[in-house]
């Protein structure tokens, strides 16, 4: 099958997809109380009605995966749509060019014929996108008003390194990848310097837009009674950020 057939079928399925699982997941749960008789209600002088429910501690990986996939079609399907070069490499035989682009990535080679901006600015902005996905689907996730300074701040930090040098990966390598779309490794130069710069210097954009999030737009906010201003200043201070709210169909600001 073609890869240009089969492309926009997959991004109309996993939007779709994508779509129904966060409004499924919209629906409000049953909350879990502790299963306590009414004796030992009365022993401890509690109403039923005070109890606080559980909460939920489980990471939301379903809606973190999802999210990943489609801002990974997003990016291949604009490269798809917008690039000469990509669209040149997708007119050979499909899985022998793709497994040689694969093999092509993976070489010990660590520049990729990519600008500074392409591989430090830009592809870091990416892996910050997949650190803020990973972050704002975990249910432990802290308030990142202490970010930089706390324990707890830099040990979820690490984890969010490791879902991003997953999503980046998949970028690269992956079923719906440069390497697929485009036969990046094969028909064009590749090197492990995106395999390593995305996802660590991605999560200290993370750190960096936290930084600016606490430290410069909030305290703008409290001066700026412009929205519109108000929002187009966090937009531009915090991109990975509204990128991730727009992928889980948030207000982007």
């Amino acid at each position: 099958m073609r890869v240009s057939v089969f492309i926009p079928a997959l991004y109309a399925g996993l939007l779709a997809f994508t779509l129904a699982v966060h409004a499924q997941e919209d629906v409000p749960s049953a909350e879990l109380y502790l299963d306590l008789d009414v004796k030992d209600l009365a022993d401890m002088n509690v109403d039923a009605p005070d109890l606080e429910p559980l909460k939920d501690v489980t990471v939301h990986r379903r809606k973190a995966f999802l999210e990943s996939g489609l801002f990974i079609v997003l990016m291949n399907g604009k490269r798809a749509a917008l690039e000469p070069w990509t669209q040149a490499g997708m007119k050979g035989p499909f899985f022998k060019d793709y497994w040689r682009s694969i093999k092509g990535s993976l070489k010990w080679k660590w520049k990729d014929g990519d600008d500074f901006f392409i591989n430090y600015i830009r592809h870091p902005a990416e892996g910050a996108t997949f650190a803020f996905i990973m972050r704002q689907n975990d249910p432990n996730s802290i308030d990142p008003v202490s970010c930089g300074f706390s324990k707890k701040y830099f040990k979820q930090s690490f984890k969010t390194v490791i879902f991003s040098a997953i999503g980046s990966t998949l970028f690269e390598i992956g079923p719906v990848s440069e390497a697929s779309i485009g036969n990046v490794g094969y028909v064009k130069e590749s090197g492990l310097v995106d395999f390593f710069v995305t996802p660590i210097v991605g999560v200290g954009f993370m750190i960096g837009q936290d930084l600016l999030d606490n430290y410069v737009i909030k305290k703008l906010e409290r001066k700026i009674h412009n929205q519109i201003f108000a929002a187009t200043l966090r937009v531009v201070l915090n991109p990975s950020r509204t990128l991730e709210n727009a992928l889980a169909f948030k207000r982007p600001w």
